[in-house]
């Protein structure tokens, strides 16, 4: 294939957030729920929520009332409470610094100036001890960049009421989130909401799938409040793709060479991804860098690309016992309930051992389990083909 195709090709397959509506597929009732809530709720913090490259990323790109000042948010030091606080405060004031408005270009500027100060002043601190002692202490208050919180709060207050006076409303939009363990997500949260619960401030935080799902256990309580009830007012689930999305989602990227991967490949390739955006353009990708010497991509070019992979990769991180193998074949038979998946191995495993290992492989994400049914992901099926 001549490189100006490849180059094309490889690079429409990137995976990375889009910015172009036409490339979007399938998130518009989520975007418009999302959009009425910016536009509407008078404040409160919502979660956008989803399994890792589903495309949470893509969807807060495009949220953007039109009755609100929007503003991104990337969290990224996290060690204590004041550390969150400080970091919200530094990003803020850093994305308001060349404000128009004079009063909050001055605030932001001095927020910054103070964040960067106490930083400076906490890791740098511990003189008169020696070297070695010096090293230790430093590296404990690096680790701990404590702040005078009182001050960062009055600062984060005040340089949002000011942005309130004069946009009316704020969009904050928190990004990458959904990268920390429920633990973090939780302790960031709880840190942030004291800050963000304030009249005309709306807030809307990419979270993981886990999330979600305790947040429904929550609000479902009969006269019981959950702590996620407590911080959440909404929260959007994302959908995985469906086969027929992910088919147009690739072929819109690759709109000037939509002939170049046949039918029946992307089919597998939807296959393989499981309705993950991420995955499919991976694996895609990864196909196409296989085949440079081709000019169309055949279903069994994917399929000998999937399984060159699967070998590579799973061969090297996964082993299963023979037991947890005798488990998976008979799962990729078909997904089943618990007690069919049992009684079908009776003969072969004790039934407790069965139970052992189907809970152990469901926390490790080997097999999953929806509205009661055990089914294995794709990535495991095609694992089990070549055992």
């Amino acid at each position: 294939m001549e490189n100006k195709k490849l180059k094309y090709i490889v690079e429409a397959l990137f995976d990375k957030p889009i910015d172009d509506k036409e490339l979007l597929v399938n998130r518009k009732k989520q975007l418009e729920h999302l959009n009425k809530i910016a536009y509407f709720q008078p404040m409160g913090i919502f979660g956008v929520c989803g399994e890792t490259g589903v495309g949470k990323t893509t969807t807060l790109n495009f949220i953007n009332a039109e009755n609100a000042k929007r503003l991104y948010i990337l969290i990224t030091e996290k060690d204590s409470k004041e550390v969150i606080i400080g970091d919200f405060l530094y990003k803020l004031s850093l994305l308001e610094i060349n404000s128009k408005n004079k009063k909050v270009r001055k605030l932001a500027t001095e927020a910054r100036d103070f964040i960067l100060n106490e930083m400076s002043y906490n890791t740098s601190y511990g003189g008169g001890v020696s070297f070695a002692a010096n090293v230790s202490y430093e590296k404990s208050i690096n680790n701990k960049k404590r702040f005078n919180i009182y001050s960062v709060k009055e600062y984060i207050d005040n340089l949002l009421s000011l942005l309130i006076e004069e946009y009316g409303k704020v969009l904050i939009i928190i990004d990458e989130l959904d990268k920390e363990k429920k633990e973090e997500v939780l302790n960031i949260l709880d840190s942030l909401k004291s800050v963000l619960f304030k009249e005309n401030i709306i807030t809307i935080v990419s979270l993981p799938f886990s999330i979600y799902r305790e947040y429904s256990n929550d609000r479902m309580r009969w006269n019981e409040s959950g702590n996620l009830e407590n911080i959440f007012k909404d929260m959007v689930f994302l959908e995985p793709l469906t086969s027929e999305d992910i088919k147009k989602m690739i072929l819109k990227r690759i709109k000037e060479y939509p002939d170049y991967f046949e039918m029946d490949a992307l089919d597998e390739i939807a296959t393989f991804s499981d309705g993950n955006p991420r995955d499919a353009l991976w694996i895609a990708q990864q196909v196409v860098l296989f085949n440079t010497d081709k000019n169309k991509i055949t279903k069994e070019l994917v399929k000998k690309g999937i399984r060159r992979i699967i070998s590579q990769n799973l061969n090297n991180s996964l082993s299963f016992t023979d037991i947890q193998k005798t488990i998976l074949k008979e799962l990729a038979k078909e997904p089943v309930d618990r007690t069919t998946l049992v009684k079908r191995l009776e003969k072969k495993v004790k039934r407790q051992t069965v139970y052992t290992y189907i809970n152990r492989m469901k926390d490790e994400g080997i097999i999953l389990e929806k509205s009661g049914i055990l089914y294995l992901p794709s990535k495991i099926k095609y694992y089990v083909e070549i055992l």
